[in-house]
């Protein structure tokens, strides 16, 4: 791909800035609808939550295939037809009347979005010099990181003033601006003889992508392994795996070319990757059900508390895409990024009930400071010692760990959570009986009387809310921890030959 004009930069980064947003804002908008969307579908709690399981399964299952999709269309294609799919998918998820029909319409739009943000972002280094393309990554990083964060924000906010069915058309005019400036940038990516598909290795993938995915959305809720449809999906999980590992290596043209994970750094990329998934989203998934549920915000209030992190991600970014073009090494901007994310984290395990919103506001700016330092050179060094042509096989890879990543978090934080709330309440609400001389003690303080009532207040709103902390924070002690096991896994990656060199390389399909 030539090198572009300041002009048409600018047009390249609008448009595939609106299409990255667009699809990413959708993992996460829909959430605070979900009740109100329960109601007019007729749908009990359980089944609401496949409106997001069926998008998150159609998304790993296609996020693989980005670099096979590439080689056949070309990259402006597949942003073409991607984004028209996912507006025509919003439009018809908007108009659901039934909860079959919604389901459908997401899984589209999963299968639309999918490869928005690995595609939209091999334009823009192509479009870019060599010596901004750090600046082009930030600017991107800045709208994947963008889109999770606002997500609840304006979720509640269209549900609030408008209905629940807006957070599916607010896509539209996005999508439609995105789609007449993409019509003007050039393509690329495209070859004469593209490989052959491998339908039974897709078969494979997608069987065994798509039921990790539905173990990992519905477990909490259907408690794990007691549930007979969570050991079904678990066991087709892992017989599709292994054999579409063993089919992957055993064929010539595979769907995805797992021998590219010999590579160092892509393997342990991944793997950073992913782990990062799982500290962002599961973030995500605590602040929201604390500020609401615990510390009584509403919902707006709680986003506008939450959007600081987004803006020490955004500052961050901007800061390591300059340093990444003077030579610096990723690795060390990665270690500092986890220095912050850390103390960030570290924070909020010190939280309780009566915290003021500074502190709140404070460790959220920090770590995410820690989240824009690791993005950007993760990225680079993920990719830096891959060949050009088979950047594109890593670029899904990569991607999809960064998915799968944030489905294991929303899971194991969501379950952490469960557990050790119900722990507390068993502990806490076993002090609360009358041969309990503290507990005697702790009424006559506070003027209070033996009784039924007294029970019922203090199992409903002390232990009710101590407990339902208590599980907060050892969520949040699990995401701290898995910043501290980033660290010995970036010791491992190699740096980048020369000065911006994992710059240049960062998933570029093709010029």
């Amino acid at each position: 791909m030539a090198q572009e004009s300041p002009a048409s930069r600018l047009t390249i980064t609008v448009a595939v800035m609106l299409a990255v947003v667009m699809q990413v804002l959708d993992l996460t908008i829909v959430n605070v609808a979900l009740t109100y969307m329960r109601g007019s579908l007729h749908a009990n709690s359980d089944q609401i939550t496949w409106v997001l399981t069926s998008y998150m399964v159609a998304n790993v299952i296609i996020l693989p295939l980005t670099g096979l999709l590439v080689e056949r269309y070309g990259q402006r294609t597949i942003m073409l037809w991607s984004v028209v799919g996912f507006v025509i998918s919003s439009m018809l998820c908007g108009q659901s009347h039934g909860l079959v029909e919604i389901v459908l319409w997401r899984f589209l739009q999963g299968i639309f979005g999918a490869s928005l943000a690995p595609v939209g972002q091999t334009i823009m280094l192509g479009a870019y010099p060599s010596d901004k393309r750090g600046q082009a990554m930030a600017i991107l990083g800045m709208g994947i990181m963008l889109g999770p964060i606002l997500g609840p924000t304006l979720g509640g906010y269209l549900t609030d003033t408008l209905s629940w069915r807006w957070v599916f058309y607010v896509n539209i005019p996005f999508g439609i601006l995105a789609f007449l400036l993409m019509r003007t940038i050039p393509d690329g990516g495209k070859i004469t003889t593209p490989r052959p598909v491998d339908w039974t290795g897709f078969t494979l993938m997608a069987v065994g992508l798509g039921c990790l995915q539905g173990m990992l959305s519905l477990g909490d809720q259907d408690n794990w392994f007691s549930s007979r449809t969570i050991i079904i999906l678990t066991i087709c999980a892992i017989l599709g795996m292994l054999f579409f590992v063993w089919r992957s290596l055993s064929t010539s043209y595979p769907v995805v070319d797992l021998r590219l994970l010999k590579d160092r750094n892509l393997s342990i990329g991944s793997m950073g990757i992913g782990i990062f998934g799982l500290a962002l989203f599961g973030t995500m998934v605590i602040l929201p059900i604390m500020l609401e549920g615990l510390m009584r915000y509403e919902a707006f209030t709680a986003g506008l508390v939450m959007a600081p992190q987004g803006i020490g991600a955004m500052i961050a970014m901007m800061f390591a895409g300059r340093m990444l073009g003077r030579g610096v090494n990723p690795r060390n901007i990665v270690l500092v990024g986890i220095v912050f994310g850390a103390f960030g984290t570290y924070l909020t395990t010190l939280y309780n009930l009566d915290i003021s919103m500074a502190w709140v506001i404070w460790p959220s700016f920090i770590r995410g400071i820690g989240f824009g330092l690791v993005t950007i050179p993760l990225f680079t060094l993920a990719f830096t010692t891959l060949k050009k042509a088979e950047q594109a096989e890593g670029s899904g890879i990569f991607n999809l760990m960064r998915t799968l990543g944030g489905s294991i978090g929303i899971a194991i934080v969501s379950t952490v959570m469960t557990q050790e709330t119900q722990v507390g309440w068993n502990q806490m609400g076993g002090l609360i009986n009358p041969f309990n001389p503290a507990f005697h003690r702790y009424l006559t303080a506070a003027g209070l009387t033996p009784g039924p009532t007294t029970w019922q207040v203090l199992g409903n709103v002390v232990v009710y809310d101590q407990a339902n902390m208590r599980g907060t924070l050892d969520a949040f002690m699990l995401v701290f921890y898995g910043f501290l096991v980033l660290i010995p896994l970036i010791m491992f990656l190699k740096r980048p030959p020369g000065s911006a060199a994992g710059v240049t390389q960062v998933t570029h399909f093709g010029e």
